[in-house]
């Protein structure tokens, strides 16, 4: 990354009663989900409408947005837990995106960064998040910044994802 790309980035705790972090938010997601790795489709209007009032009324959500010269580039959602195993909250990253034109030039890692500065600040014992095997670019900037996947004792523990829709 350069010094002008360094100068020229920023991220924000978002607030979401603005309405200028609202559109960044919803544009970011929808640049998101457009993305071939995402599946390719934008959201639908039901998404758009009620993300953000979802968001707004959820306790435990903290949503970082980054900006390149006032534009939006990038954003994270993240969702506080609890780790019952360290009697401490923890951190869940459970999206995360840097708009495709900007990628490969430490956005990401910044987002990150904000996140584990956020993290620290809340005396969280780690960061989680998923990721697709596939994606090998997400996965080397997540080694690069300290995850690794799941060990017990010795072992790498094969971990799967697995979901309920209602």
């Amino acid at each position: 990354m350069t010094a002008d790309w360094a100068t020229n980035v920023t991220i924000v705790d978002a607030d979401l009663s603005r309405t200028d972090h609202q559109d960044a938010l919803v544009t970011m997601l929808d640049a998101y989900m457009r993305d071939p790795m995402e599946g390719g489709e934008p959201p639908s209007e039901r998404v758009k409408r009620d993300l953000v009032p979802g968001l707004r009324s959820h306790p435990a959500c903290y949503v970082f947005l980054a900006y390149r010269d006032d534009m939006p580039v990038g954003f994270s959602i993240c969702f506080l837990g609890f780790s019952t195993f360290n009697a401490r909250p923890l951190i869940n990253i459970h999206d995360i995106f840097v708009d495709s034109s900007v990628r490969g030039r430490g956005i990401g890692a910044m987002l990150l960064e904000r996140i584990e500065a956020k993290a620290r600040a809340m005396n969280c014992c780690g960061l989680t998040l998923e990721v697709r095997e596939d994606n090998r670019v997400a996965r080397g900037l997540y080694r690069k910044v300290g995850f690794d996947r799941v060990v017990v004792g010795e072992q790498r523990v094969p971990m799967e994802f697995w979901r309920k829709p209602l």
